[in-house]
């Protein structure tokens, strides 16, 4: 790709764009694309992926967004309200609805979309006082923000003069990004209705001993959104002027449900308070990773033990990867069960005796045995399987032979060869000691995984958006 010139490389993209019905097999092309250029060319072509403000108004017409105004969740009864924030109504109530259904909360004025609050405040400490209304400015013939007892504050001085407003750069980088994004914004930065994400991502707190249900998460970001923007107009009624303040406090909420998604967020509520959608504790892992999954299991992903020079003497070749024992049962639980079920079927069926080995006598007996089938249950298996699963003490455990009238225990017993090569001493080297639970689980892995294929995968996952 290094000899096609950049102008070639931005139209194939383009085209592309415009070919590809489903987005992933675009990113995937794409990444391919852009993998392959040098650095010169790369940095050239990642100027052109731009991120854009959401046009809410357009979004909210296109989609028939219907408005949320009751800070209310729920009735009498635990049912969602009409116009609540759980709402069937707005909506829907199956999981295609619930899932992809947006709704919106009328913020009745104007307000900074919070992407570009977040980067003005970041080069203008003036900016919040503006918008709480703390003190009075002027945009002087430089188009700089002087403070001046005789100017003016508030949110809607700013949008009144926000083309006269020169955003300035110096020589930091962070600042001079902070400055393109707000000069690319300058028609799109204030918004007067703000987005609610479906209803399928937002969870309900359920309390079981007092049998309640409540608000959690940015379910209660989006309360105190309604709740305060529903105060501006009540207090215009009541012709009491704290207007300026209480548009701050609306631009604030509006800021933390940004960073709730996008960042860290600055409210001291442990309920409320999350980190966005990276670390430990954020959206990704809160609401999807520590969930736990069903023929899933999640890994560190470790660089392999390397003990010969040449990939033909590795354990596992470089198109496989190789994963443990306990994952494997955990990805594969209902076969791995069949498997063990089998493995006791074969063993046991049909027959009444079974040769154990009596240690004090030294010999094999033949023993009668005692129901097997019912003592090697489905349940019995499941059992052991989770005890393999979350103990590492547990997974050596000897198998017991159910037999009848005997006050001893007797083991199953395991017999293999120690190797490939006889010597003239031992021609069959046999090996024999006791049956453990780890033994029969790894058979049935090594039946259960024939034929068989898996996703493998890592959050996040990086894409390139064109």
């Amino acid at each position: 790709m290094s000899v096609f010139s950049t102008e070639s490389i931005l139209k194939e993209l383009s085209v592309m764009s415009t070919n590809y019905t489903d987005i992933t097999e675009f990113l995937n092309e794409a990444n391919e694309l852009l993998f392959s250029l040098n650095e010169e060319q790369y940095e050239k072509v990642t100027r052109h992926l731009r991120l854009d403000i959401l046009d809410i108004e357009r979004f909210v017409k296109v989609n028939n967004c219907q408005v949320i105004t009751n800070p209310r969740a729920f009735a009498k009864n635990n049912i969602p309200s009409d116009d609540g924030l759980l709402s069937n109504r707005i909506f829907g109530i199956t999981r295609e609805e619930t899932a992809g259904i947006f709704a919106y909360i009328d913020l009745h004025g104007w307000f900074i979309d919070p992407s570009c609050y977040k980067s003005w405040c970041t080069i203008d400490k003036n900016i919040k006082s503006i918008v709480h209304g703390i003190d009075t400015f002027i945009v002087n013939e430089k188009g700089e923000l002087k403070q001046d007892p005789a100017g003016k504050t508030g949110i809607e001085f700013l949008r009144k003069n926000i083309d006269k407003i020169k955003f300035t750069t110096n020589s930091s980088i962070k600042r001079d990004i902070n400055v393109q994004y707000l000069e690319k914004n300058r028609d799109k930065m204030f918004i007067q209705k703000y987005l609610v994400i479906p209803k399928f991502y937002r969870d309900k707190n359920t309390t079981t001993e007092s049998r309640t249900v409540g608000l959690s998460g940015i379910n209660k970001l989006y309360n105190d959104l309604i709740v305060a923007s529903n105060a501006l107009t009540a207090t215009q009624d009541y012709m009491f002027d704290a207007t300026e303040s209480m548009k701050g406090r609306v631009q604030e909420i509006i800021l933390n449900i940004y960073n709730w998604f996008c960042g860290i967020s600055s409210s001291t509520s442990s309920e409320i308070n999350n980190r966005g959608i990276q670390g430990k504790f954020g959206i990704l892992r809160r609401a999807n990773m520590s969930k736990t999954s069903n023929y899933a299991s999640r890994l560190v992903i470790t660089a392999p033990e390397l003990k010969s020079e040449k990939p033909d003497g590795m354990k596992v070749d470089l198109n496989t990867s190789a994963i443990p024992m306990s994952a494997c049962i955990a990805a594969f639980r209902d076969f791995i069960i069949f498997q063990t079920r089998r493995f006791f079927d074969n063993e046991f069926s049909g027959i009444q005796t079974y040769p154990v080995y009596d240690i004090d006598k030294k010999k094999v007996e033949y023993m009668e045995l005692d129901s097997p089938e019912i003592f090697f249950s489905d349940d019995r298996i499941i059992k052991e399987m989770e005890r393999f699963l979350h103990g590492y003490n547990n997974r050596f455990v000897p198998i017991e032979i159910p037999v009848k009238n005997s006050k001893k225990t007797y083991y199953m017993q395991f017999r293999g060869r120690y190797g490939d090569i006889p010597n003239e001493e031992n021609p069959e080297p046999i090996y024999s000691r006791s049956l453990t639970w780890c033994d029969v689980f790894f058979i049935a892995c090594m039946e259960a995984v024939k034929g068989k294929h898996v996703l493998i995968t890592r959050f996040p996952i990086n894409v390139v958006t064109i």
